[in-house]
């Protein structure tokens, strides 16, 4: 009998460590998540402010940062932060960057390739939440292999960016607009220049 359970366990070890180091590594660089918010969330969003008089023109799109209080419950909730965990390498908290509510126009030229800036002791993931998307622009990013990739973003979708990971960037919209929010998750609370830097170009926000 107790070579019967020592056989027993040494297969279970052994099981345990094949399908421990035969997992692959998760990459977290880029992270796509179509139906991300449920219905409720979704159309909530959707009712958002939509009237360009209340935002800033910056020349590739109209831009404000949220005041609504709404919108950071629902994206900042246990919920959702505990979804977005599970495709991640590190654990993730809120920031206390403004969630940025953009429009991108049809004459918008769209993003140059870029890596985001380092805003936090550690990279933060830049979080890209698509509300409405007529266009025809596409996000593109090479990975680690130079290969290049493009994805169109649909409504209700969250598209996970790791600052200083892959280059990345948008075309050109061509027709139509896209609706997005723009906002940050962090490994860690303790900031960098960059990040204040970053929060001075909200002064222009102020009415």
């Amino acid at each position: 009998m107790n070579k019967k359970i020592l056989f027993l366990f040494i297969i279970f070890v052994l099981l345990f460590i094949f399908f421990v180091t035969s997992q692959p590594d998760k990459n977290d660089n880029i992270i796509y998540i179509p139906n991300f918010l449920n219905q409720q969330d979704f159309t909530t969003i959707t009712k958002l402010d939509k009237d360009k008089n209340n935002f800033i023109y910056e020349n590739i799109r109209y831009a404000k940062p949220l005041h609504e209080r709404f919108v950071y419950d629902i994206f900042y909730s246990t919920h959702y932060i505990n979804k977005l965990r599970k495709y991640l390498t590190t654990d993730i908290f809120a920031s206390d960057f403004p969630i940025e509510h953009r429009f991108y126009h049809k004459e918008s030229p769209g993003m140059g390739w870029h890596k985001d800036t380092l805003l936090y002791e550690k990279p933060q993931y830049e979080a890209i939440y698509t509300i409405n998307n007529q266009s025809g622009s596409m996000t593109q990013w090479k990975d680690e292999n130079g290969v290049m990739n493009e994805l169109w973003t649909e409504p209700n979708s969250l598209l996970v960016v790791k600052a200083r990971g892959y280059e990345h960037g948008v075309t050109p919209m061509v027709f139509g607009e896209r609706e997005i929010l723009k906002m940050i998750y962090t490994p860690t609370h303790n900031t960098n220049e960059n990040y204040h830097k970053e929060m001075l170009r909200f002064n222009k926000f102020k009415m």
